[in-house]
């Protein structure tokens, strides 16, 4: 029996599931007329595979090499953060490849297939264990669990229209088999929503026992202030008494220098109690310059006040805050009609002539207001249509489009308001910037600025945004957002680790130091091989990095 896994002619690299990179990959010469060949992998923009969009955090600037030569395919990692993977084991040094080896940039990150020279027709091999699911944007697993149900319906009726349209789809077999699929998927998700929940209530004793900790923390603290500033409220009084006794000094004094101009009594005399006067009045004004420090202390040490002014900044930016609602609906090219699910269940209709309920696919983020013209800053795959098999569809369908509206609504608020999506980054940082129409009233966040330094790692941050989105409880209509207290715990490539409470909704919410400033957006939560988060440790993006579309060209506004 020939083997599967045997080389056919030049080997070639077929990315999977890698955006951007859909076809198999020859490896070109270094050289011309060299029969050696190479070709890299990274995040920076001089590989020939160059993963610049953002949504490959584990994979380094450049990461792996591939090398033929002759027939032999190698691999070799580039002394990467996360390591090269073949068929799931790390590599150390140049490793051969083979059809149907699979290598993968870090341990989550994308997949590279290794295939023959054949035509994309034919049959190729691929171990088993290798074929797990890309991790991907970690921020989609909630959602896409909340939206299991409407999603497989939508994709099982986008298929069956089009069968009805242009494709020669005549296997009833084949749909139910498809059913059975997205049934199976739906319950996964599912699953992995009620986790999500129990991590989040897990979360939320944890954040109780860190703020019983914080507490005990601050009343020690509080007690040590309350006895320096005793020591302090006891030198005012006596400052305030030597005050007292150095104004009577004086006001003894000129009553003797009256009496001595008034009787004629000896110059000399005169002379000296007017010196005194003098040195009297000195010594009030130094005893009462000392009593104004003193007493300045003590409105600085007063923990109260220090707790105010804290809370002052952060509630400023809390204002700003608006939750993103992201629709996507699916309209007919030729007709412009839209897409309508008659029905409910397996069993709905999909249809275009406005039967039953029309179908939108919706998701929700974080953004905040910057400036009095309406600007708000947010992540790109907040406002952009979400990554999924529905939407591929439609793309590869000329006779569909996808219709995207944004809208925004500010905390404490129910009023939506239209938002366009003015610019997103170009340079593969996950940012974009809204626009919305200005009103009367509307929260600003005074004082905008790119250029502010991050806090040092270990120090106090807010993340503040819209985690879950409507799955979190609101008061009707009026949306509340949620404050996070946690540290700045590193600075990673282009990106801030920060170590709070992070959950899909809270994308391109601010992230604040104490004293009120934004310093970073969030962008993601850590994400393990299995697909589950780690909600307690998230990445936002430095503000530094918005420079690039702060402030608008002009004429923009």
């Amino acid at each position: 029996m020939k083997d599967p896994f045997a080389p056919a002619g030049a080997l070639r690299l077929k990315p999977v599931d890698v955006v951007g990179f859909p076809a198999p990959m020859d490896l070109r010469p270094d050289r011309a007329g060299e029969a050696d060949a190479g070709l890299t992998a990274g995040r920076a923009e001089d590989n020939d595979i160059a993963l610049v969009d953002g949504r490959y955090p584990s994979v380094s600037a450049h990461h792996c090499r591939f090398e033929r030569r002759g027939s032999v395919l190698s691999v070799l990692d580039l002394g990467s953060s996360n390591g090269t993977l073949v068929n799931g084991h790390p590599i150390e040094g140049p490793v051969e490849l083979v059809v149907g080896d699979v290598v993968r940039l870090g341990s989550v990150g994308p997949k590279l297939l290794v295939v023959g020279s054949r035509d994309l027709n034919d049959t190729v091999f691929v171990r088993r264990e290798e074929l797990r699911p890309n991790t991907g944007e970690v921020e989609a697993i909630v959602q896409r669990g909340r939206r299991g149900s409407r999603l497989r319906l939508a994709v099982l009726g986008v298929l069956l229209l089009g069968a009805a349209s242009w494709l020669a789809w005549d296997s009833r077999q084949s749909a139910s088999e498809m059913k059975e699929e997205l049934d199976a998927r739906s319950l996964t998700y599912e699953q992995r929503l009620a986790e999500a929940y129990a991590e989040i209530a897990a979360l939320d004793l944890r954040e109780r026992d860190r703020a019983q900790d914080e507490l005990d923390r601050s009343e020690s603290r509080l007690a040590t202030l309350r006895s320096l500033e005793g020591d302090l409220i006891q030198r005012a009084e006596t400052l305030e008494s030597s005050v007292k006794a150095r104004a009577a000094e004086e006001a003894r004094l000129r009553d003797r220098v009256v009496e001595l101009e008034r009787t004629g009594g000896d110059d000399g005399v005169l002379d000296r109690v007017v010196r005194d006067l003098e040195v009297a009045r000195a010594d009030l004004d130094t005893t009462r310059s000392e009593l104004r420090d003193a007493r300045q202390k003590v409105d600085l040490l007063d923990p109260v006040n220090l707790a105010q002014a804290r809370v002052s900044g952060v509630a400023d930016v809390r204002r700003t805050v608006v939750l993103i609602e992201n629709e996507v609906r699916i309209r007919n090219v030729e007709t412009g009609a839209m897409l309508f699910l008659d029905g409910e269940g397996p069993s709905a209709q999909p249809n275009f002539e406005g039967r039953g309920s029309e179908f939108v696919l919706d998701s929700t983020g974080s953004g905040f207001c910057i400036d009095a013209d309406g600007w708000i800053f947010t992540n790109a795959h907040v406002v952009g249509p979400p990554d999924n098999e529905l939407l591929r569809a439609i793309r590869s369908t000329p006779l569909l489009e996808q219709i995207v509206e944004v809208t925004v609504v500010f905390s404490d608020e129910s009023t939506r308001h239209d938002a366009v999506v003015h610019s997103r980054s170009r340079k593969g940082v996950d940012l974009a910037l809204l626009k919305i129409e200005p009103f009367e009233g509307m929260p600003v966040l005074e004082g905008f600025s790119t250029d502010v330094e991050l806090p040092l790692p270990g120090s106090d941050i807010f993340l503040l945004g819209f985690p879950l989105g409507f799955l979190a409880v609101q008061e009707g209509e009026t949306v509340i957002s949620s404050i996070f207290r946690g540290i700045l715990s590193r600075k990673v490539g282009d990106q801030i680790q920060v170590d709070a409470g992070v959950h899909p909704g809270n994308s391109g919410g601010p992230i604040t130091d104490t004293a009120g400033r934004v310093v970073g957006i969030v962008v993601s939560v850590q994400a393990l091989p299995d697909q589950t988060a780690v909600y307690t440790i998230g990445y936002g993006i430095p503000i530094a990095l918005a420079a690039e579309l702060w402030p608008p060209a002009e004429g923009s506004k």
